[in-house]
């Protein structure tokens, strides 16, 4: 069966090799033919030569990728790097003023698939032929860049705004190189996650969605890139569906496999690749382990770990064990996967889900005591609730993403909390949960975990959009995805995809496209106990508040008990069926306060799955106190549009190159540039700094009220039990 599965792939590669070889040969026979009868004279062409003569020198290049940086480029990173490291040192021996960040050399490298006809989904399609409005001139232009096969790759954003000197870089938001995979591992894959965040000396590690192949790249040479490996789902027979990467101890990265193995490919249940150093390849497989057993709904996990979703949550083998989102805590050696869905209903063309139960309601944690192999601590479902939606697919599934706090926070940084929480976030009913100890999530730990905030309370309070307070269902499968905690533990950030209006219904007004954060600041503190109040999910009975009473307060932007506080909700325009679905803090400038000064993020999720994007990447600052802004100098350059577009006809060194998919992204900086011990960038007070003194005032009293719950429910039981007590003695008597 396996080799049948491998000469299928094999001949499936080959298949896809020839269609593209075959797209490239009928669109030049047209550029030819128009060429040899006039050439110049005939205006623009379908198609420029060059696009066939570098896709095939680049499809058969086999373990290598050209890079398509110009002279110019690399001389002015050359030159702003020596004039950076300068400007630092000078800082450093108190002869200089500090240097602006944003005059750092750094780069966001976006790992984007080539858009082609297959990606063409029935939003699309109704759009087209239903409302008759696409200027038909347009479609046939822009047929060949849009719907033609490609090979997939990397684009490298140069995200240095200044000079040291403060005068603009003529790179900024311009795409400085355009990287693309050989064969046969080149096409198809449906780019998905790389590494939440890279740091000085890493590798840059992505995944392929479709294909479950791990690429390894050297940044050393950023915005140039080298290919150093290539490790294809052959090696890794017992889980498929890569999904995100995890930087463990001693430069090791994990990988989540969210589906089955390739006997059940796309099935259940996933696996956890564990990755170690390799000085040629970057990185090698080291380990892997099931995220769960068949049959675990009945019969338990390894180490006799209850598995608590139900039967039918866990349909069709019996384990809820799809993990995406992964996140480590290598100091307090424990780590957090997020169980998203089986993604053969989800991801895979044409089968799509017939119910709900293919995604899945819970969280794993891992005790990373070994770090060469995780090994399974404990399964939560998260808590349902507190709404109740019509549509009850709607509910809390669909746990896609998980986030850490950060270790020595209140070391590192002025206000800087310490905490051992992680969070973790539902896309389809908006929740978002906290863990508040991952240190004391093993066995079952499913009444460990709260329901502290919930997307639609952030949708129904979108800046400068009076209309997101009267949307019917706001956090109905509105699609949250990526979140991080900042560097200090006080702010967290999300991006939610949205919902179009008529989605669901003919009434259904659709839900907000957004990036929000909040102020954690409450919440962290309160579980440094290892308990919160807040909980949206079950009430908070010392307040009387039901679940539902507590959306209803803090929807008004009422702070109560330790449950968060929204700080902003940027609006995101996207007419697609898509939206913002991941970002990343620039973790190369964070202020003193431990607060980063930007992010990015794009729009665009799997349009296989019927839900795609406008393809556009955006660059947000961020202020002291997390309000959010888009940077208006961040255009694109063909354009002059806010943002850059991946909707392009040419790339560097690569005409005609077609339309891409941006879906995830990480700040690079050359070597030395971004170093652990480089000064913090200090900018003006944060709000955080300055009402540190109120924020623990009002904490204190937080803290008292639980103390005091506690003790009224301890003293309750006591009471219980001596009643009970008196109870039997009676009836011996």
């Amino acid at each position: 069966m396996h080799r049948q599965r491998t000469r299928a792939r094999k001949g499936f590669w080959g298949a896809a090799g020839a269609a593209l070889l075959a797209a490239g040969a009928l669109a030049l026979g047209g550029t030819q033919a128009a060429a040899q009868s006039g050439g110049d004279g005939l205006g623009d062409l379908p198609i420029k030569p060059e696009w066939l003569v570098n896709t095939l020198s680049r499809a058969l290049d086999i373990n290598t990728v050209k890079n398509n940086t110009s002279p110019e480029v690399i001389a002015r990173r050359d030159k702003a790097t020596a004039e950076w490291k300068a400007a630092v040192a000078a800082y450093k021996a108190g002869k200089g003023k500090q240097p602006d960040p944003r005059a750092k050399p750094e780069y966001s490298v976006v790992w984007s698939s080539k858009q082609n006809v297959a990606d063409v989904h029935a939003d699309v399609l109704s759009k087209l032929v239903q409302n008759l409005t696409v200027n038909p001139q347009g479609l046939a232009d822009l047929l060949n860049p849009q719907f033609l096969p490609g090979l997939d790759g990397w684009q490298v954003i140069d995200q240095r705004k200044f000079d040291v000197d403060g005068t603009e870089n003529p790179d900024y938001g311009k795409v400085v190189n355009f990287v693309q995979l050989p064969l046969p591992w080149g096409v198809e894959n449906e780019a998905h996650h790389m590494q939440y965040q890279w740091e000085d000396g890493d590798p840059i590690v992505a995944g392929s969605l479709f294909l479950g192949t791990t690429f390894v790249l050297d940044p050393k040479d950023v915005p140039n890139l080298k290919l150093t490996n290539i490790i294809d789902p052959l090696q890794n027979p017992g889980g498929t569906i890569a999904d995100a990467y995890e930087k463990g101890d001693n430069g090791r990265f994990t990988l989540t496999l969210m589906g089955g193995p390739l006997a059940n490919f796309g099935g259940s249940p996933g696996q956890l690749i564990t990755f170690k150093p390799d000085p040629v390849k970057g990185l090698v497989k080291e380990s892997e382990v099931q995220a769960g057993n068949i049959g675990g709904v009945l019969t338990g996990n390894a180490g006799g770990i209850k598995e608590p979703c139900s039967v039918r949550e866990g349909r069709p083998l019996g384990t809820c064990a799809n993990p995406h989102g992964i996140q480590f805590r290598p100091d307090v050696k424990a780590g957090l996967t997020s169980d998203y869905a089986e993604p053969r209903e989800i991801v895979l063309d044409p089968v799509k889900t017939v119910d709900k139960y293919a995604f899945r309601p819970t969280v794993r944690s891992w005790d990373l005591s070994n770090p060469s192999k995780p090994k399974l601590a404990g399964v939560a479902k998260v808590p349902n609730g507190p709404l109740e939606p019509a549509q009850r697919a709607h509910e809390q599934y669909g746990i896609m993403e998980n986030a850490k706090t950060w270790p020595d926070a209140a070391k590192k940084y002025r206000g800087g909390l310490d905490s051992k929480a992680f969070f973790a976030g539902s896309m389809c009913g908006g929740g978002v949960f906290l863990i508040p100890d991952i240190t004391k999530a093993k066995g079952d730990f499913s009444n460990k975990i709260v329901q502290v905030w919930n997307d639609g309370l952030s949708a129904l309070n979108v800046s400068g959009d009076d209309a997101s307070k009267f949307l019917d269902e706001p956090a109905g499968c509105a699609g949250g995805a990526w979140h991080q905690v900042t560097p200090n533990n006080r702010l967290f950030f999300r991006s939610v995809q949205g919902r179009n209006p008529a989605s669901d219904n003919y009434f259904d007004q659709g839900a907000s496209k957004l990036i929000y954060d909040l102020d954690i600041s409450k919440t962290i503190e309160s579980a440094q106990d290892g308990e919160v109040e807040c909980d949206l999910s079950r009430g908070i009975k010392r307040l009387n508040l039901t679940g539902i009473k507590l959306f209803n307060k803090l929807a008004t932007g009422a702070q109560v008990s330790d449950c968060p506080r929204l700080v902003d909700a940027l609006k995101v325009k996207d007419i697609t069926s898509g939206g913002p679905h991941w970002g990343a803090l620039d973790n190369h400038s964070v202020d003193q306060n431990g607060v980063p000064w930007r992010l990015t993020f794009s729009n665009y999720f799997v349009s296989r799955t019927g839900v795609d994007g406008d393809h556009r990447f955006y660059t947000v600052d961020v202020s002291p106190e997390g309000k959010l802004s888009y940077d208006q100098d961040f255009r694109d350059e063909k354009t002059g549009a806010l943002g850059v577009n991946f909707n392009r006809r040419n790339w560097p060194g690569s005409p005609d190159a077609g339309f891409y998919k941006p879906h995830s992204m990480v700040w690079v900086c050359p070597p030395g540039v971004c170093a652990p011990d480089e000064p913090l960038a200090a900018r003006g007070e944060a709000a955080a700094g300055k009402t540190k003194k109120k924020a623990a005032k009002k904490s204190k009293k937080t803290s008292k009220a639980k103390a005091k719950s506690k003790a009224k429910a301890k003293a309750k039981a006591k009471s219980k039990s001596r009643a009970k007590s008196r109870s039997r003695a009676k009836a011996k008597r």
